[in-house]
């Protein structure tokens, strides 16, 4: 580390240094763009590991989204390696969710409640409305007009940590300062005793908080009642456990001597408050912040300045710290950004300067807007740009698609990496629509629209007839289905084998669980085998994984669901607009296609500002119906200031126009669709006319004619991207880690891995699965308190009676639980008052590097056998006890997994915390008896040559993985489903 640490350091300026070195005080950085927040951000962790002796688990590093944790850390690898792994680099929800599930008992709110969803929330919300009797919330005509709205302040509410009665007591406190304003009423004229027409709206915003207040209220009732939780009630029952409960707080104080927050100008107030509590005790403690309020895009400005000028007020003695100098863009790009939000200090250029100005064109409708950035992308990359440094940004998800398809249609290669619903996605249509043909199963309409999904193989002409004959001889379309003959149709096996198949899926519905419905259609319509020919087959696979763990949360708290129940949850989102979110990792090999929310934190060389019109970029015309009291959003309780109502659309400007390193180009169309005429966005107009410069758009427009019939055409010739997909499959592999799961898997069929464990096909976890989740929970929960001297059996059956009652098991459940119970009560029997109590439950390695391959894994349980860190290793297995033979690998029949396994990892242990943890022994401790009644444990010693052989076998297994050696490789069981899966693949 040392040696990397030094290089990094000598490159930084005067003060990336100082806030690399300052590790023991408050600090708070002002990072503009390209300053080098990562970098410091990194390197100061490096530097307090460094200069203390501080345990990198005693660090803790909070980041604002997904993206930035997976950023940091595989930066802080880089310079630390290993020990990376250990230090907790993770989003605020993810750090309040893991101290509920390490402390349940402080949690009785949310242990043993189940995750409400979105969707849920709706329903609950629909429910008050109905049954509360409300005037302005429940509008005659609509009355449910309101509920996204109340939904979407309830979470606003509770992610600034205001429950329901102190919003009660804001609304109160809005009223009365309302009641006393002066002149409120008209003292003379014809509405005289009137209220004046300028406060009328006031009113009714203060009304409506009101009811508000009321629906808050009974939406939390409701939730206690029905056991339930939401997503930000994670922060918001943290915040109140670190309020009220002393011992745990001074745990977690204890245990983080040094945080960091990255993107501080983003967070609320519930999360500031979580520091405080953290941090409170030490006036001064060791706090680093780096954040930036002209990137404020997920607050509005008075709440993000107040950020700045809260931390400065709670720690007098900060030291605040402004980086000027940027790495990223050249000055032209930084000087028209300054334009656009000025600063105290202006940010200076260390880039070589590019003459080259902020290029505008004004496109004369939005289709030649689309091929313009096509054409003008397409001529980028035969220049020598990579696609990969080019992104196309845009202010609405829903923007996307058709510069997508412009660039698909120039051969140009690309990936959306916005936020995509994927219920909009035309496959995830179809799979919906044969669901709804299931259900609805009579219905002919539904019928004669699902014939035509293509994956069903029905020739068309066919599918005309049908209707057709149908229509002319009254006979139902089923029937003539059923009876389809040779000399009418031109494939009439495939006809009634669909109608078979739709018959025998309606049955299935009816007499199985949903997760087995959902298997046999996927696999008999053909549709995963069409998924796998698709040209971009690891997209379409992640839609679909996508769908299935919406599929998966829901039958989680649906446990009886049905089939019909499932489509009125997707006709809820629907109908909400409530997005299946399913986001794509950045490919080095195509043009970026995203949001400007989304590429904060990102750069590239060319950055394109699409759609750049007034109303779109700035001046958006969509009120809120119903605005919460700003005072609700102030961590000092005062009212914010106003502002300007183009702020977030303003900052949002910037951060796109701040992504760019070489050229940034802004587009737009003077009218659309409709022929409606359109005005650039006011930002364009604020960037110093010396800056900027319009560009002709008539050659591009004069190409796009004589391209009309590429752009009209129907189907393109597709081409294979063998390389392409190798990158893709490379990165997914360097971003998972090989586990020894996954390695058990390839050894044993690498297409077992590959759709396993690599592209990780859909599919709901099978009943011994879920099983063997529950016992192994309940054994952690039973030895922690092992730990604190507590050996009941009581608490081991009742804490696997809890954790198997969360698993969505919809078939023979009693028999489960039965076998689960009896198991654990003869095991507690048998091995009562024998259990070693210094122990560590499920420890949890990430990004434990063998050479270049990051290795990841989970240990059930380790005990501590002597003071010089020697440790025995132990793994809880379910299921019918195996004999040591078997374990081995020494029979026909078993190729020594369970034992690779125990050699694994010792190889994680060699690598963790420099090998603090020596495994002495390793142990397969099966929890359930043998047909007599009888518990085994085999313990094995790992010989050094043993561990040798395995890092070889993991080496040759990750070239192989990553260069795709396996590709036209089959396993030898000749009924193996994934080699069958394999051979349906184009």
């Amino acid at each position: 580390m040392t040696q990397t640490f030094q290089v990094l350091y000598r490159r930084l300026n005067t003060a990336q240094k100082r806030a690399v070195d300052m590790i023991e005080s408050p600090v708070m950085v002002i990072a503009g763009p390209g300053t080098g927040k990562t970098e410091i951000l990194t390197l100061r962790i490096a530097n307090i590991l460094k200069q203390t002796d501080t345990e990198p688990e005693n660090i803790l590093a909070l980041t604002f989204t997904e993206s930035g944790r997976i950023t940091m850390r595989r930066r802080l690898a880089e310079i630390i390696g290993s020990p990376a792994y250990q230090i907790t680099i993770t989003t605020f929800h993810s750090f309040c969710n893991d101290i509920i599930q390490k402390y349940p008992e402080e949690f009785p709110h949310i242990i043993g409640s189940e995750p409400i969803t979105e969707v849920d929330q709706i329903r609950t919300i629909e429910k008050l409305l109905k049954k509360l009797p409300l005037e302005l919330l429940k509008p005659f005509g609509d009355p449910l007009y309101y509920t996204r709205s109340i939904l979407v302040d309830i979470n606003k509410l509770k992610r600034e940590g205001i429950d329901h009665e102190r919003f009660r007591d804001i609304v109160k406190e809005e009223k009365q300062k309302f009641e006393n304003t002066e002149n409120l009423f008209h003292i003379k004229g014809p509405h005289k005793g009137k209220m004046k027409g300028v406060y009328l709206k006031e009113k009714k915003e203060i009304d409506k908080n009101k009811e508000l207040t009321r629906l808050y209220r009974e939406y939390q009732k409701t939730l206690r009642k029905n056991k339930q939780y939401d997503f930000n009630d994670m922060i918001m029952e943290t915040l109140k456990a670190l309020e009220s409960n002393e011992d745990l707080l001074r745990i977690l104080q204890e245990q983080y001597q040094y945080v960091l927050v990255d993107e501080h100008q983003d967070t609320n107030n519930a999360q500031n408050k979580i520091l405080e509590l953290l941090l409170s005790f030490h006036p001064n403690p060791n706090i680093f912040v780096v954040g930036d309020e002209k990137q404020a895009i997920f607050r509005f400005q008075g709440a993000s300045l107040e950020n700045f000028l809260y931390f400065k007020n709670l720690y007098p003695e900060a030291q605040i710290i402004t980086l000027e100098e940027s790495y990223r863009a050249h000055q032209t790009i930084l000087d028209s950004a300054e334009s656009i939000i000025p600063g105290k200090k202006k940010l200076r250029a260390q880039v070589e300067h590019i003459p080259k100005k902020i290029e505008i064109f004004a496109c004369s409708r939005p289709e030649q807007e689309e091929y313009l950035v096509a054409r003008h992308i397409q001529k980028k990359i035969e220049e020598g740009t990579r696609p990969g440094e080019i992104a196309v940004l845009y202010r609405e998800n829903r923007d996307a698609f058709l510069y997508a398809d412009a660039l698909r249609k120039l051969g140009v290669l690309h990936q959306i990496e916005s936020d995509q619903d994927i219920l909009e996605d035309k496959d995830i249509e179809k799979l919906i629509l044969i669901l709804k043909t299931i259900e609805d199963l009579g219905n002919e309409e539904s019928l004669a629209e699902a014939l035509h999904i293509d994956f069903l193989n029905i020739p068309p002409l066919d599918i005309y007839k049908l209707i057709q004959e149908s229509y002319s001889s009254r006979i139902s379309l089923y029937e003539i289905m059923r009876k389809a003959d040779s000399e009418t149709y031109e494939n009439p096996k495939r006809i009634k084998k669909t109608f078979r198949a739709f018959e025998k899926w309606k049955r299935i519905s009816k007499n199985h669980p949903l997760p087995h419905l959902l298997e046999k259609v996927l696999e008999e319509s053909g549709f995963i085998h069409y998924m796998l020919e698709e040209k971009e087959r690891g997209e379409k696979m992640e839609k679909l994984r996508t769908l299935f763990d919406e599929i998966k949360k829901f039958i989680e708290s649906h446990k009886r669901a049905s089939l019909k129940n499932l489509l009125a949850h997707i006709e809820t989102l629907e109908t909400h607009n409530i997005l299946v979110k399913r986001t794509s990792a950045l490919s080095q090999n195509k043009v970026h296609l995203l949001t400007a929310h989304k590429s904060k934190g990102l750069e590239f060389e060319y950055v394109y500002i699409v759609g750049a019109y007034d109303g779109h970029w700035g001046n958006k015309r969509k009120p809120d119906p119903l605005p919460l009291p700003q005072k609700a959003f102030s961590k000092t309780g005062a009212q914010l200031e106003k502002e300007e109502k183009n702020e977030d659309e303003r900052r949002l400007f910037y951060v796109a126009l701040t992504r760019a390193k070489k050229g940034a180009i802004v587009t737009y169309s003077k009218e659309n669709t409709e022929a409606r005429e359109l005005l650039p966005t006011q930002f364009i107009a604020e960037i110093k006319s010396e800056l900027k410069e319009e560009k002709e758009v008539k050659e591009y427009e004069d190409k796009a004619k004589s391209d009309r019939n590429l752009f009209i055409a129907k189907k393109e010739k597709e081409e294979k991207e063998t390389g392409d997909e190798k990158e893709y499959f490379k990165t997914l592999f360097e971003n998972q880690g090989l586990s020894v799961t996954a390695l058990n898997n390839y050894l044993s069929c690498p297409w077992k891995y590959f759709y396993t464990n690599l592209i990780r096909i859909p599919k709901l976890p099978a009943t011994h699965q879920m099983f063997g989740i529950a016992m192994h929970a309940a054994l952690k929960d039973f030895f922690e308190k092992l730990k604190q001297g507590e050996e009941s059996k009581e608490l081991l059956i009742q804490r696997f009676q809890w954790q198997i009652g969360k698993q969505p098991i919809t078939e023979d459940f009693e028999s489960w639980e039965r076998r689960g119970r009896e198991a654990l009560d003869g095991y507690f029997e048998n091995y009562k008052g024998s259990w070693q109590k210094n122990t560590l439950g499920e420890l949890n390695m990430k990004g434990i590097l063998l050479e270049d391959i990051k290795l990841t894994g989970k240990l059930d349980k380790i005990e501590f056998i002597d003071d010089a860190g020697g440790v025995n290793v132990i793994d809880y297995k379910t299921g019918k006890p195996k004999s040591r033979n078997v374990i081995e690998g020494n029979t026909k029949d078993s190729d020594g997994g369970m034992k690779r396994q125990i050699i694994f990892y010792n190889v994680l242990l060699n690598r963790y915390k420099n090998g603090k943890h020596k495994m002495k022994s390793g142990e397969i401790d099966f929890v359930e008896p043998n047909e007599r009644g009888i518990y085994k444990k085999e313990v094995f010693k790992v010989e050094e040559e043993e561990v040798k052989e395995l890092e070889e076998l993991i080496k040759k297994t990750s070239n192989e993985i990553q260069n795709l050696v396996f590709w036209e490789l089959y396993c030898d069981n000749k009924e193996c489903e994934f080699c069958r899966l394999r051979s349906l693949m184009a």
